[in-house]
């Protein structure tokens, strides 16, 4: 239970208003005094002063002492008088308060509720600049007397057709709001909210991303499980970014490729797809491929993306790896840049010739011939690659779409005549390099 010295209270009060005050002050005290047996709402402690309790609860007032020893107790005076005293050793924080804010707490309870009493209040919290305070209390006066203008202007309200307006009253009317300081229309008040919770999210989800990735990596299960269950599109960049910056752990990458499948979304889909042409550990290209292919309705966009990798590559590592994912899609519409891709020509430079100068020697070791060095040049050669996983995904594709599987190993002509009659050329894009 939370340690206290002593407890007492007195205060005077006047009207209805001090009457309340008080009653609602001493209430808040006889709450946090029984937190040991009893939930309680904690007092905004934050914005009255006051002390919060390790084991919940607080205690509003006026903190005399706030550089107590530690094996002493803080003094704590309510608004309305009296003194409470807590064990530091059972202070969680303090919250000390402006002078000001001290002479409100101390005077303004004991003013009435009337219209008189409630401007001097906002009258002198307003020199004060407590403009919460006063703002507070000019609204108290509006709530009395409709039509005092003096609260009215100071709360900024305007008169319209004999009826007093508020700010926000008025930009509603002419359908604006305010966010951020500016009057807005409300589509743009929105698209700014979103923008900020975004942003929130943004904040969170990279270290939320950081904080999870190496768990898992030291091998903490549920960080894993809890990894692998993010569904939030917000998590994408930080995803992205840590799969990036891995580049020496391959079963990091595979776990970060399938928290980046489990989103599912339109740019999930298109990191998987670069992941599976690029990465250079097949594990983890496998995983992308199956990230994608667990997403049904993302499978025409697929097969479209990677049947354009095939027509435009020149890299043959590049192609089969697009022909691989194909083959796990099993879409027909593939067929035509497969049988496309089947043989593709690469070019390689290589460096002949020789700036030295040459000459024979017969076998009596006589000079018997000499020539001049015709100097190095740069040739280039073009060779034919037969893309063997191309072919497998080719075979496998047709093996799943008809009824007689057929296989013309690396035949081009052969594949070409035999999709004619299965009338499957219809999207056929000749490559630059036939």
């Amino acid at each position: 239970m939370t340690n206290l010295k002593s407890t007492e209270s007195s205060a005077k009060s006047e009207g209805r208003f001090g009457a309340f005050l008080q009653t609602c002050a001493v209430s808040c005290c006889l709450v946090c005094l029984a937190a040991s047996s009893a939930p309680c709402q904690e007092p905004d402690v934050a914005r009255s002063g006051g002390v919060t309790i390790h084991k919940g609860g607080g205690i509003a007032g006026v903190v005399e002492n706030p550089d107590a020893d530690s094996s002493g107790y803080y003094e704590i005076a309510p608004s309305l008088g009296g003194k409470i005293s807590v064990a530091v050793s059972e202070v969680k924080q303090t919250t000390t308060l402006r002078p000001e804010q001290i002479s409100y707490r101390k005077f303004a309870p004991l003013e009435k509720d009337d219209v008189a009493s409630q401007l001097k209040i906002a009258r002198w919290a307003s020199t004060q600049k407590l403009s919460a305070i006063a703002d507070a209390h000019y609204q108290r006066v509006c709530e009395l007397d409709p039509e005092n203008e003096e609260a009215r202007k100071a709360l900024q309200h305007v008169k319209i057709n004999g009826v007093w307006v508020s700010n926000k009253e008025r930009m509603e009317q002419n359908g604006l709001e305010r966010v951020n300081g500016r009057s807005v229309s409300k589509q743009e008040a929105e698209l700014i909210r979103q923008q900020d919770a975004d942003k929130e999210a943004a904040r969170y989800w990279k270290k939320e991303i950081q904080f999870l990735y190496q768990g898992a990596c030291n091998g903490n299960q549920r960080a894993r499980e809890a990894f692998r269950s993010i569904r939030s599109p917000q998590a994408l960049p930080p995803l992205v970014k840590t799969f990036e910056n891995e580049r020496k752990n391959p079963e990091g990458r595979i776990l970060l490729t399938q928290a980046i499948a489990a989103i599912g979304s339109p740019a999930a889909l298109g990191e998987l797809g670069k992941i599976a042409l690029n990465d250079p550990d097949m594990d983890v290209r496998v995983a992308a491929v199956e990230g994608i292919c667990r997403k049904k309705i993302a499978a025409p966009d697929a097969v479209e993306y990677f049947r354009r990798r095939l027509r435009v590559s020149s890299d043959v590592a590049a192609i089969n790896r697009a022909a691989y994912a194909l083959g796990r899609l099993q879409s027909p519409a593939a067929i035509p840049d497969l049988i496309n891709a089947l043989v593709t020509t690469s070019k390689t430079q290589v460096v002949v010739g020789s700036d030295q100068t040459g000459m024979s020697v017969d076998n009596t070791g006589k000079i018997s011939g000499f020539s001049p060095g015709g100097g190095a040049h740069v040739k280039t050669i073009s060779q034919l690659s037969e893309n063997e996983t191309v072919h497998e995904a080719l075979v496998a594709i047709v093996a799943a779409n008809f009824s007689t599987p057929v296989d013309f190993g690396y035949n081009v002509d052969a594949w070409i005549r035999w999709s004619r009659e299965k009338d499957q050329l219809s999207n056929f894009y000749p490559r630059r390099d036939r």
